[in-house]
């Protein structure tokens, strides 16, 4: 037998009053003198002998009505063979969803209250755990009855979810005995996962208490791009949502605001059919700012977490390209690249004379004409491709194939078999390839394509895409994907005697796109994924940086991956917005954070589902009841056997043998 409030027993000292009372009970007689006493005598001894008999029956039962009164209020129970642990588990679902308010509240305020009958259910001597989606390191160690209460009054919606698994996993390795789990949640689809449930651990009780969340109208903004990743003299700004209706019901006039830094810029109003997603253009006048702070922006009262969407556009810096010529320099490409001083950055070195400094920070390196590598620029060239740059290879007029092979395969590109001399069209262009977007506004069959009068076979060994071909079918220029850069190379020498392709129209696209895809631009926002990574587009080498906004200021940790460094998000980054990435003295970079919108579609699993689910389950119950009835369920479900109910009737009992004895026997 165990008790609900065990420190209830200490009054069992109370018992000694009756007994105190009983002992000091002594009466002073009077008295009387007659001539005779015998017939006296023997009715004293008589009466004496049933008065100690009424004392003594009324003092056991004063004592035992007392007894039982307190046992009664200390609520003795036998604990069912289900529930003799006594640890005991509480997690409570503090995602946002559980903001949403039903018919009794709000969801998360209904979810403590739950949790607190759940703990006035044991006894006081129960080690009680509180687990959040946060998995807070305090989480970890066991609580009483006072203090679980007052970190229940604490916790707040948090950004982060967790699924079923990873909850039990959690509790699992927490645990080191038998133990009760109670999940408190609205049990969403898309993150708690009941589906996905393999296993449970035989140890443990698990009831499955879910709060109660109609399905409701919710629509988000899902995402947003540019439609030109590359910004630098642009009066215009072209900036795409897209907004996503996730309930059943018609969207009508719904308005998107467009703010960019602090102002409003542009609106937009969208009708959007049940479950339907639509795509939203806004165009915005760019002033001399480097960084745009945007936020895109619906009313939505329901479900909030989801209604605001914050990114920064940068203005693009100039892409880097060095040229590494074995002889002359290619005039075309040149004239090119330095007639775009805005936008390029463009260095022509010798092979003799090259500026490692510059090479390494190139986002494009054209390897004009060169016959072999050092082994010192072969390091180079792969640490280039290995932090995601692009290299450009210009095959030389006279070559040797053998020597040349060697250069291909360090670089892991297939290598020459044989040389070609006739002159055929490059007139088969792979337009589906993103080098060739934006190049022609419709197929076109009538064009003047350049001609080439030599060009070198390969063998096919190494996967890798022909972006042109010749009219007989060979590829004049193929892309290859080397780590994390890419590798374009032409199969045929761009020598003006030989191949007309660097003086035709057609090379000024390709050669264009091929540097701005060099580059990896940094995405507009980031979402708030705990001990994931974002990059600023500046590296800070080992300067000490610090990530702060008007709320939070923090130093996030780095680390240098590939050369790179990234920054981690962790637990102290807890709210979306624009954070500014900055040293004691320098302001380095803006980085917008949003919440991960994986709640937006607020789909609850239905009751025949999880019974359906987890009916190969031995050890998992659900408790599904409305905050009124939920301690009756629960204890139900517990299934005690409660004993305060005997104990208070035996105590009754007592009391009234007790006025009985008094009243009546004389």
């Amino acid at each position: 037998m165990k008790y609900q409030n065990p420190e209830l027993l200490f009054f069992l000292i109370a018992l000694a009053i009756p007994i105190i009372i009983h002992l000091f009970n002594l009466r002073k007689h009077k008295k009387i003198y007659f001539s005779s006493i015998r017939f006296l005598k023997e009715i004293k001894e008589k009466n004496r002998r049933k008065a100690n008999l009424k004392n003594i029956l009324v003092l056991i039962s004063r004592i035992l009505a007392i007894f039982f009164l307190i046992i009664a209020f200390a609520y003795p129970y036998i604990p069912s063979k289900k529930n003799t642990s006594n640890l005991v588990f509480i997690y409570i679902d503090n995602s946002f969803s559980m903001d949403i308010e039903n018919e009794n509240g709000r969801l998360l305020n209904i979810a403590k209250e739950k949790a607190r009958i759940i703990i006035n259910s044991y006894p006081a001597e129960t080690n009680f755990y509180l687990i959040t989606n946060d998995f807070l390191a305090k989480q970890n160690i066991a609580l009483n009855k006072n203090n679980i209460e007052i970190e229940i009054d604490n916790i707040e919606t948090s950004t982060n979810t967790k699924s079923i698994n990873k909850i039990l996993d959690n509790i699992e390795t927490i645990a080191s005995e038998k133990y009760d789990t109670y999940i408190i949640s609205d049990l969403q689809e898309s993150t708690f996962k009941l589906s996905k449930l393999k296993k449970v651990d035989n140890r443990g009780y698990i009831y499955l208490i879910p709060i109660n969340n109609d399905n409701i109208d919710n629509i988000s903004i899902d995402s947003c791009w540019l439609s030109n990743p590359l910004i630098a003299n642009q009066k215009e700004i072209e900036i795409f949502a897209t907004i996503k209706n996730h309930s059943k019901n018609d969207i009508n006039e719904q308005i998107i605001f467009l703010n960019i830094n602090n102002k409003q810029k542009s609106q937009q109003f969208i009708n959007l059919k049940p479950y339907e997603k639509k795509e939203v253009k806004f165009v915005f006048q760019a002033d001399d700012s480097y960084f745009f702070e945007g936020e895109i922006r619906i009313n939505d009262s329901q479900i909030p977490f989801d209604n605001k969407l914050y990114f920064v556009i940068r203005k693009t810096e100039k892409i880097s390209i060095v040229s590494i010529n074995q002889n002359n320099k290619n005039i075309e490409i040149s004239t090119l690249f330095n007639g775009d001083s805005l936008l390029f950055g463009f260095k022509n070195y010798n092979l003799n004379n090259i500026n490692y400094k510059k090479l390494n920070k190139a986002n494009l390196i054209i390897l004009n004409e060169i016959q072999e590598l050092t082994s010192g620029f072969l390091s180079s060239l792969k640490a280039s491709l290995n932090n995601g740059n692009s290299i450009l290879i210009i095959p030389p007029l006279k070559l040797e194939i053998l020597k040349y092979n060697k250069f291909l395969k360090s670089l892991g590109l297939n290598e020459l078999n044989e040389t070609k001399t006739e002159k055929l069209l490059i007139n088969k262009l792979n337009l589906k390839h993103s080098l060739f977007d934006a190049v022609f506004e419709e197929q076109t069959k009538n064009i003047n394509y350049p001609s080439t009068t030599k060009y070198y076979t390969t063998s096919e060994v190494k996967y890798n895409i022909p972006l042109l071909k010749l009219e007989n079918n060979k590829p004049f220029m193929s892309n290859y994907k080397i780590n994390k850069g890419l590798v374009y190379i032409f199969l045929s020498p761009l020598d003006l005697n030989t191949c007309n392709f660097t003086r035709h129209a057609l090379s000024v696209p390709i050669f264009i796109n091929i540097a701005t895809q060099s580059i990896r631009s940094i995405p507009l926002y980031n979402k708030i994924n705990y001990n994931s990574f974002f990059r600023s587009f500046k590296d800070t080498d080992d300067k000490v940086i610090s990530l702060t906004n008007n709320k939070i200021d923090f130093i996030p940790d780095s680390r240098t991956i590939d050369g790179k460094i990234y920054y981690q998000i962790t637990k102290d980054l807890n709210k979306n917005g624009i954070y500014s990435l900055q040293t004691k003295n320098e302001l380095i970079d803006k980085i917008a954070f949003n919440y991960n919108n994986e709640e937006s579609t607020i789909k609850k699993i239905k009751i025949q589902q999880i019974e359906k689910l987890i009916q190969k389950f031995q050890n998992i119950e659900i408790i599904f009841e409305s905050l009124s009835k939920f301690k009756n369920k629960l204890q139900d479900s517990k299934n005690n056997n409660d004993l305060w109910k005997v104990a208070l009737i035996l105590s009754l009992v007592f009391f009234g043998i007790e006025i009985l004895l008094i009243k009546n026997i004389k």
